[in-house]
């Protein structure tokens, strides 16, 4: 459906592309979280000589990416701390993958670690109490599975289990209290998961609305922190 809610004209993508333009210089070194078989930068798009690592829990997911999207593939988890990664990295970027992550504060301890002094991190992730959230949390896992499948077209390989450790404003807050400067920025834009039927997301944008008066129920948060 079209949008009048201006919240929902700006194109989905450009805050998040805007912040990591922003970051982006010749020669750094960037680590991917949870980047798997969909890098979050693309080969084409990343500054010159730059080197880029992909860091995933699965090895298979990150050798289904396209050839030559990592200069280095690490197997590992980031809420158990890899000491080789210590000190290693400008920039750190997660995608819509810190809601699979638990416990979340000690992933977001590894990345202030895993990065140089004064390097920047930059996560996108939804939000625990948006209300696809709350169905996924009450709903088996496997019937989510299928609805994101047959309702919203999403490829089954792309579909994970999520944890929602700590997702929201005021826990992201006090978890990036220790970074040097930290930023979490609510966004409310969670219709698309009920696109399926017109009458159902018209009702919801209604409900979105009130949650836009409220952080900790935004459906998604963009944070930029510095370390």
């Amino acid at each position: 459906m079209k949008h009048s809610r201006p919240r929902y004209v700006e194109p989905w993508m450009k805050p998040w592309e805007d912040r990591v333009a922003r970051e982006m210089r010749p020669g750094m070194t960037i680590l991917d979280v949870g980047s798997g078989r969909r890098p979050t930068i693309p080969p084409g798009e990343r500054p010159p000589s730059c080197t880029y690592v992909g860091l995933d829990l699965s090895m298979d997911e990150l050798q289904a990416a396209p050839e030559g999207s990592y200069d280095e593939s690490i197997c590992g988890d980031v809420a158990g701390f890899l000491p080789a990664l210590e000190a290693s990295f400008d920039v750190v970027l997660a995608w819509q993958v810190l809601e699979h992550v638990r416990p979340l504060e000690a992933a977001v301890d590894n990345i202030h670690r895993y990065l140089v002094p004064g390097g920047t991190f930059l996560g996108h992730l939804s939000g625990r109490f948006s209300l696809f959230a709350l169905l996924n949390s009450i709903l088996p896992h496997r019937l989510g599975v299928w609805g994101m499948e047959h309702l919203l077209g999403r490829d089954h390989a792309t579909i994970f289990p999520a944890q929602y450790d700590q997702c929201w404003h005021g826990a992201l807050e006090r978890i990036l209290s220790d970074w040097d400067q930290a930023e979490v920025v609510s966004r409310y834009r969670g219709s698309g998961y009920f696109r399926f039927f017109g009458p159902l997301e018209r009702a919801y944008l209604v409900y979105e609305d009130w949650t836009v008066r409220h952080p900790n129920l935004a459906t998604h948060y963009l944070i930029s922190a510095r370390g």
